[in-house]
């Protein structure tokens, strides 16, 4: 009978016995869980992030930069998850892959996969972007690459991406007979040509890249010189034109912080 102190104790011992083999079956299970459906839940974001580089090292052009040479010296040269994370000079390898929300489709061997390299990074804060007509994609690529000093980016059969300094640049092919078309405002005793677009530079790198300019048989539309001389906006600054008669402006502040300086300037 199931009221009788026997039949309360048998129960009573079968549960005591059941327990342990209770607690095992659950906790097998917990672990089937997570290595199973976890690991192929996880497994996804896992192989994805492994393949995304990081986004910021420290690269600058010109090559001969000061700051460059203390990084290329400093150890950052390093693989990670893969991927190698170089300054100038080296490449940072990386994979661009298709995702799925589908399991199916993310697991499959056959998702699609391109490869890329990374020569430069991003200025700090907003970058800007200039689109500059060309007449010749090779002739550019031999000016902004070699003589300048530009890391290449994405390219076409039309255009290429240049990092001026971690700043973007694009030379879009436009035509084998466009020249750039030249105006000119007198500023501090120079006939300067507009448009003109460039960096401020730091004093080692202006020397270095005028020097650059010079030996590539370069002509300078306004040489190298100081100019605003004991104004607030004291500077060097020199002038050229690239093959496709776009003009540049290059210049090293005397003092930086004075870029912005707010004050009337005379005319000549």
């Amino acid at each position: 009978s199931r009221t009788t102190p026997n039949y309360e104790l048998r129960r009573y011992a079968i549960a005591r016995l059941l327990q342990p083999s209770c607690t095992m079956m659950v906790g097998a299970f917990r672990t089937y869980l997570n290595i199973h459906i976890g690991k192929k839940t996880c497994k996804r974001s896992i192989r994805f992030m492994s393949c995304i580089p990081s986004r910021y090292s420290d690269s600058i052009n010109p090559s001969t930069s000061s700051y460059l040479q203390h990084h290329q010296h400093s150890g950052d040269n390093h693989t990670r998850s893969g991927i190698t994370n170089n300054i100038r000079g080296f490449q940072r390898i990386g994979f661009v892959r298709s995702l799925s929300t589908s399991d199916s489709e993310s697991d499959s061997e056959s998702e699609s996969e391109s490869k890329y390299i990374k020569l430069a990074d991003p200025a700090p804060g907003s970058p800007f972007h200039l689109a500059l007509p060309v007449h010749d994609l090779d002739i550019a690529k031999d000016f902004y690459g070699n003589i300048i000093g530009c890391a290449e980016g994405r390219s076409s059969e039309k255009w290429q991406d240049y990092s001026l300094n971690g700043h973007q640049i694009v030379c879009h092919w436009v035509g084998n007979d466009y020249r750039c078309q030249d105006y000119f405002n007198p500023v501090d005793g120079d006939e300067v040509p507009v448009p003109h677009f460039g960096l401020a530079l730091t004093k080692e790198q202006f020397h270095s890249l005028a020097k650059r300019i010079r030996a590539a048989g370069i002509q300078f539309i306004i040489e190298p010189h100081l100019r605003f001389q004991g104004q607030p906006g004291e500077q060097l600054t020199m002038f050229f034109k690239d093959p496709s008669g776009n003009n540049l402006e290059f210049k090293t502040m005397t003092k930086i912080d004075n870029l912005f300086a707010k004050y009337n300037v005379a005319d000549e």
